[in-house]
């Protein structure tokens, strides 16, 4: 998406509306799921585009709107991987994840979303890195249709997995957490950006997964 119809400010926040770019949008919850509503033009939309200068986005030469995502696969000892379904657009399974703030280094971005997200706290060094991809068609609820995404991997020991750190929860934007394989995966409805990081980097993934004990 382009937002070159936007008059800008330096450093300053808005919510547009995707139809009409009046700024006068509010956020409502329909059916358990997070969507917008316009005052001025009276039309509802999934999405709205957000301009918030706490986070990493930019222009590209076309005009392209871009954001910057970091995320956490988070996998057991049987190779399977945590997701959960988002409840704001795009409405389809995702891993914990969200956008990196300005001044933030991708990783540190990755791990708080996973404590912020889910509820698992690490360190940056637990988590490593599985991609580094500039995506377009990649959509959210903000606006953007082109992420830089940074993808990492935290596998969890048998001590977690007994529950030593509580059952998994999932904030306002998420429900349902669901322990999956790579397979289970990719025959459900995920995001694009799950879709594309699982089809291109599974064995980095799945690195290191013991062969003995599944």
């Amino acid at each position: 998406m382009k937002i070159d119809f936007l008059r800008l400010q330096a450093n300053a926040y808005g919510e547009y509306c995707l139809y009409c770019h009046a700024e006068t949008v509010t956020w409502i919850v329909v059916g358990g799921r997070k969507r917008c509503t316009c005052a001025t033009c009276g039309r509802e939309a999934e999405r709205a585009i957000v301009v918030d200068p706490r986070i990493c986005w930019w222009t590209d030469a076309d005009g392209e709107y871009w954001h910057e995502s970091a995320g956490v696969f988070v996998r057991d000892r049987r190779a399977r991987f945590l997701f959960f379904q988002r409840t704001a657009f795009p409405y389809s399974l995702t891993v914990p994840a969200g956008h990196v703030e300005r001044g933030e280094e991708p990783k540190g971005a990755a791990a708080r979303e996973l404590w912020e997200e889910v509820g698992i706290r690490v360190s940056n060094r637990d988590l490593r890195p599985v991609a580094d991809e500039h995506l377009k068609g990649d959509v959210c609820r903000r606006g953007s249709d082109a992420h830089r995404w940074h993808a990492y991997l935290l596998e969890v020991d048998e001590q977690w997995e007994a529950g030593a750190h509580g059952e998994v929860t999932v904030n306002e934007e998420g429900e349902g957490p669901v322990w999956l394989t790579l397979d289970q995966a990719r025959s459900s409805q995920t995001t694009f950006a799950m879709e594309r990081i699982i089809g291109q980097h599974s064995e980095r993934l799945l690195s290191a997964v013991p062969r003995s004990g599944c």
